[in-house]
């Protein structure tokens, strides 16, 4: 039996079937030569830089821009807008300015309202690239925008708008409420509250401008009137809480003062310059002159209280 194996195997050796059968090899560097052998290959190129290439992007601010394949850097930051670029590197190479090429992107598209520059949805409210710059939209006017990448929102362009818009308008201008609009929808019911509540707020701020204006001038005014001669009188009396009731000029120099304290009547003659007492109207053993109308009405006051008081002009 084993005579016969032995000689099957011979034979199949010698005839060739033997190489059908011969064991495999299955070494790593084998099976990495096979790969490499065969009929897929990694192209690199793919992930290497075109020299020179031209890219039309947005850019929001900053120091990047980005597409749909990858995140690029600048070497300045931009303001938002378009612009041409050249693949420079590592980094990008700004050429300048360029329109807004929306349309060559395939854009996910998003509708809602403007209000001061961020476009309000009825799930979100984010700031609004490539407005208009040289007008603005119509309060309330439905607006589509495209989402970057990024991200970022675009501007696209006026939407058709409803018979719902434009009574919001006509509410909105006319101050009436919107509750009984039907098809106001979340966002255009909280643009509606924030163009009201900012009217409101400018108004209030405008009333008070003007306030702050009057108050101002009748500073302005007053500060005037307090250089005068009547202005200087009334301010030396009003230090001592006395009352000017009326005065007059008097030989040049000089001015007839009648004023009120504690209930009392007195005159008085004062230098029109200095507002020296000149004549105190009532009995100070001649030394009125030692006196001026701002301390006048307190030596008054104290005649008044010793019942010293005598009074020589009349009033």
């Amino acid at each position: 039996m084993v005579e016969h194996l032995a000689s099957t195997r011979m034979n199949r050796f010698e005839s060739g079937v033997a190489s059908d059968e011969a064991p495999k090899n299955t070494s790593f560097h084998s099976r990495s030569a096979s790969l490499l052998s065969g009929s897929v290959n990694m192209d690199y190129s793919q992930f290497l830089q075109k020299p020179d290439e031209l890219l039309r992007l947005p850019c929001f601010g900053g120091k990047s821009v980005c597409d749909d394949q990858r995140t690029y850097r600048l070497r300045n930051t931009l303001p938002p807008g378009w612009y041409q670029f050249r693949k420079s590197g590592r980094y990008l190479a700004v050429e300048g300015c360029t329109p807004p090429d929306l349309d060559a992107w395939k854009l996910p598209r998003v509708t809602g309202y403007v209000m001061n520059g961020r476009l309000v949805t009825n799930d979100s409210r984010a700031c609004l690239f490539g407005l208009p710059e040289d007008e603005d939209l119509p309060k309330f006017a439905p607006v589509s925008a495209r989402k970057w990448f990024d991200g970022h929102l675009l501007y696209g362009g006026l939407e058709f708008e409803t018979e719902t818009e434009i009574k919001v308008r006509e509410a909105f201008e006319e101050e009436h409420s919107i509750d009984g609009i039907k098809g106001v929808t979340p966002a255009l019911a909280h643009v509606f509250l924030l163009e009201f509540t900012q009217r409101e707020l400018a108004r209030e701020a405008e009333r008070r401008a003007r306030e702050e204006t009057e108050r101002q001038r009748q500073v302005a005014a007053l500060a005037r009137w307090q250089e005068t001669l009547e202005g200087r009188i009334s301010l030396a009396l009003s230090h001592t809480g006395a009352e000017l009731i009326s005065w007059r000029r008097h030989s040049g120099h000089q001015a007839v003062v009648r004023y009120r304290i504690a209930g009392h009547r007195f005159e008085c003659v004062i230098d029109t310059e200095s507002l020296q007492i000149v004549d105190a109207g009532i009995c100070l053993s001649g030394a009125d002159e030692e006196l001026n109308l701002s301390s006048l009405p307190s030596a008054v006051r104290e005649a008044v209280v010793s019942g010293q008081l005598h009074v020589l002009r009349n009033v």
